[in-house]
C-alpha cells in the first residue's frame, strides 16, 4: 500500500521534482543539496550585531564564518561528483542539478570562497596548497606525479588559504 501511496504523491508533484524509484543516487544528490540549502540559509539567518562595529564597512564575505565556508565547499565538491557520476548513468535530474550547483558556487565566489577540485593536476612536493594522503601509487598511464584522487578540496576565502586539499598522488609506473 505504501508503495501505491509513493506513486500517487510523486505524481502529485510536478515533473521536475518527481523522483523516480530505483535511482538512489538521485534522491542522495537532493538530500546532500537540501543539507547544503540549510547551511547557506543558517549563514543568512545570523541576527546582526546590536552595535555597528568598526568592521561593519567589510565585505560580507570577510565576516563569513571560516569553518561553515569549508564545510559548505566540501559538500560541494561531494555533489558535483555524484551529479558527475548520475550524469554518466543517464539521469534526467543530474543537469537540473549540475545548474543548481553551478548556482550556488557563483554565490558562494561572489562572497569571496572560491574552491577547486586538484584532481589531475601535477604534484609537486613543494605545493602549498595540497596534502597528500599515504604514500604514492605508481600508475602506468601517468607520465609524471599527479594527483589522482582529490578527497577533499582547496578552499580559498578572500584569496587566502582557508583549507588545503587532500587526495591521492600517482607516480608513473617503472
Amino acid at each position: 500500500m505504501s508503495e501505491l501511496w509513493n506513486r500517487f504523491r510523486q505524481k502529485m508533484y510536478p515533473s521536475a521534482l518527481r523522483i523516480e524509484a530505483g535511482a538512489p543516487e538521485t534522491g542522495l544528490l537532493i538530500l546532500e543539496l537540501a543539507s547544503v540549502k540549510e547551511m547557506l540559509a543558517a549563514l543568512q539567518t545570523k541576527a546582526p550585531p546590536v552595535e555597528k562595529p568598526p568592521e561593519e564597512d567589510k565585505p560580507a564575505a570577510e565576516k563569513l564564518d571560516e569553518n561553515m565556508a569549508v564545510a559548505i565547499c566540501n559538500h560541494m565538491l561531494r555533489l558535483e561528483r555524484s551529479a558527475g557520476k548520475a550524469r554518466q548513468q543517464g539521469s534526467g535530474e543530474a543537469e537540473r542539478l549540475q545548474g543548481h550547483l553551478e548556482r550556488l558556487k557563483a554565490t558562494l565566489a561572489d562572497s569571496g570562497v572560491k574552491y577547486e577540485d586538484l584532481t589531475g593536476q601535477a604534484y609537486d612536493p613543494d605545493r602549498t596548497d595540497f596534502e597528500p594522503l599515504g604514500e604514492a601509487q605508481p600508475r602506468p598511464e601517468l607520465r609524471w606525479p599527479t594527483i589522482v584522487q582529490c578527497e577533499r578540496p582547496v578552499v580559498l576565502l578572500n584569496g587566502k588559504l582557508a583549507q588545503k586539499a587532500k587526495g591521492v598522488v600517482g607516480t608513473p609506473a617503472r
